[in-house]
């Protein structure tokens, strides 16, 4: 099948790469462009360091004196961002917010000072739900914007119907995939499309539009490789390619 990936361009490299190996064909979607913030870590000690995204340690010089603090992290790319960074002592690797958030208010006393590592642009779910579980510090370290126009083999791809499948990572990424889509002239060829959405906060606005969407079984990108299996073995049974 033919898969647009819609997510920020070093991450779609890297699951276009999975999904050539799996025998489907990608085509990369940039819809945010990630960049690295200029920002000084705060003062004082900390107990603890949170990180839901690689991308939060795209400047590891500030972040020197902070690598020897237990750190607490969203996925297994994240762990291995923050290993390159120089942090050494990662407790958990949690599968997606919700389980980090549990295992920090089993770890942390109400008292510990913890630092959060944050996009500039970001769900409130991690500050909510620590707020009474210890003293929550935010750094924003990265930011990601949105991409100006989708790229031309994507744009084309569109035009033409020779797509199947798009993938999709978050909600905010999904909500500018449909603007970049309608602004191209799109509007209604996405429609025809199947939508596989890694959550379903991801897949809201898709639903919103009345798009047909899959929801992964588990919020991640294994699952999501499953569920275009589970496409693909549809399609080949109803005759279609």
């Amino acid at each position: 099948m033919k898969v647009l990936v819609v997510r920020a361009a070093e991450d779609a490299r890297r699951t276009a790469a999975r999904l050539e190996a799996a025998g489907h064909e990608a085509i990369v979607a940039p819809v945010l462009d990630i960049g690295a913030l200029d920002f000084a870590p705060p003062g004082g000690a900390f107990d603890a360091v949170i990180a839901t995204s690689a991308h939060a340690f795209g400047r590891p010089e500030r972040l020197a004196g902070l690598r020897g603090l237990p750190l607490h992290v969203v996925g297994a790319r994240t762990a291995e961002a923050a290993q390159t960074a120089g942090f050494s002592r990662i407790v958990m690797i949690a599968g997606n917010a919700e389980e980090l958030i549990r295992g920090v208010r089993g770890r942390l006393t109400r008292g510990a000072r913890a630092l959060y590592l944050a996009g500039r642009d970001r769900k409130s779910d991690i500050e909510s739900n620590l707020a009474d579980a210890c003293a929550l510090t935010v750094l924003e370290t990265y930011e990601a914007r949105p991409a100006a126009a989708l790229p031309p083999a994507a744009v084309d791809a569109l035009a033409s119907g020779d797509l199947d499948v798009v993938l999709h990572y978050s909600h905010r990424s999904a909500t500018i995939f449909l603007d970049l889509a309608r602004r191209a002239g799109s509007g209604e060829r996405i429609g025809a499309l199947r939508h596989v959405a890694i959550s379903a906060d991801a897949a809201t606005p898709l639903v919103e539009a009345r798009l047909p969407v899959a929801v992964a079984a588990q919020p991640n990108e294994d699952s999501m490789i499953e569920e275009l299996a589970r496409i693909h073995g549809v399609a080949i049974r109803a005759g279609n390619t």
